[in-house]
């Protein structure tokens, strides 16, 4: 089964949309700085919270672009819940669940990672290695613009 995965950047990223240097450079909620992970949402509507809550100035959500991603699910491995740490969704993130992706961003135990969203509990995000070997067999959709909504800024 193929699954179609979202990213949110802004356009003068655009070239490195799924490189992973962002989440190197500052560390996110599962990795830690120094790590290399793209951080990808099941659904653009996911993609589009998930930034929308990462700040809450107007400027942030001007000239925005999007692409899809789609793999195989046989490259994706999941956090069970109760793999999590109690601590996982605490604001800013802990080091406790930094280590679960950088555990497995070193092991290179799947090409995908999927976990829980905090904004969204009940969905999902999607981690990509990018210097996984099988990084290759991502289909990678078109970059397009994206538009927020003025209501939610």
């Amino acid at each position: 089964m193929q699954i179609k995965v979202w990213r949110i950047s802004n356009k003068r990223h655009y070239e490195s949309l799924f490189s992973g240097v962002g989440a190197e450079s500052y560390g996110g909620r599962f990795n830690s700085p120094g790590t290399k992970i793209v951080y990808t949402s099941g659904s653009l509507s996911l993609a589009m919270l998930e930034l929308l809550v990462q700040g809450n100035e107007r400027d942030r959500f001007t000239g925005l672009v999007g692409a899809s991603a789609t793999f195989d699910s046989e490259n994706v491995i999941q956090i069970d819940d109760s793999e999590l740490p109690k601590d996982w969704n605490a604001r800013p993130p802990k080091s406790s669940s930094q280590l679960i992706g950088d555990d497995w961003f070193i092991k290179r135990s799947s090409l995908v990672l999927r976990v829980p969203s905090v904004v969204v509990p009940t969905e999902h995000n999607y981690l990509i290695n990018p210097l996984h070997p099988n990084f290759k067999s991502i289909v990678f959709g078109k970059v397009q613009d994206v538009e927020v909504d003025a209501r939610l800024g």
